[in-house]
């Protein structure tokens, strides 16, 4: 009898502990909170830092460009202007080394002007594709007030007025340089001086793609 009984207990321990086994779940939440997963936390906290980062912010919500130069991305806050350059250009620069490829928009090969067009995605940006659709995106500025973000262009040749060439403005250092990013056809995405012969050669424009 003794042993009939103690077999008993062992019998609803065992069930108890089955049933305790198969209702367990990893918790990520307080006690007494729902269950949430690591990655539904990790999506809240994403959405609390975009609210905190909206609601920090005092200017109206840019618009975004479209190839009409008439509709060029409105940033009427300073702060936010250089927030947008600042992520197209470490954007650009991510691509560094990339070797070149005609009509190439990924880290395999990137040409010139795919290089803007996917920095500029970055800030959901959308630019034309080609470099000489690009020169006519912006308002155009003259080579002493360029700026970190503007858009230079060049030719095939000194004497050439036909763009086939386009980079970007990264850092405005003195008066006798200025770099700018590039897909070059023999270095890949590089950075040079604006201001040295071979560029000032073939220079022939220079536009400012952001609404001041």
């Amino acid at each position: 009898m003794r042993t009939s009984f103690t077999s008993y207990l062992l019998f609803i321990f065992f069930i108890g502990l089955m049933a305790s086994c198969q209702s367990a779940k990893p918790t990520f939440s307080k006690r007494g909170e729902t269950y949430k997963s690591a990655r539904e936390i990790a999506e809240e906290k994403r959405l609390a830092r975009k609210k905190a980062r909206m609601a920090g912010r005092s200017g109206g919500k840019g618009t975004v460009a479209t190839k009409d130069r008439t509709s060029r991305t409105n940033v009427p806050n300073p702060r936010r202007l250089d927030e947008h350059v600042a992520t197209v250009i470490e954007t650009a620069r991510s691509y560094t080394g990339t070797p070149y490829k005609w009509g190439g928009t990924t880290r395999v090969g990137m040409d010139c002007s795919g290089l803007l067009c996917t920095s500029f995605q970055s800030i959901n940006v959308t630019l034309p594709r080609t470099s000489e659709e690009q020169s006519r995106f912006g308002k155009t500025v003259k080579p002493r007030e360029l700026k970190e973000g503007d858009l230079v262009f060049f030719g095939a040749n000194k004497n050439s007025r036909e763009i086939t060439h386009v980079g970007m403005v990264t850092e405005v250092i003195n008066d006798a340089e200025v770099r700018f990013i590039h897909a070059s056809t023999s270095l890949g995405v590089i950075e040079n001086n604006l201001h040295s012969d071979y560029w000032q050669k073939i220079f022939i424009k220079a536009v400012r793609p952001f609404d001041e």
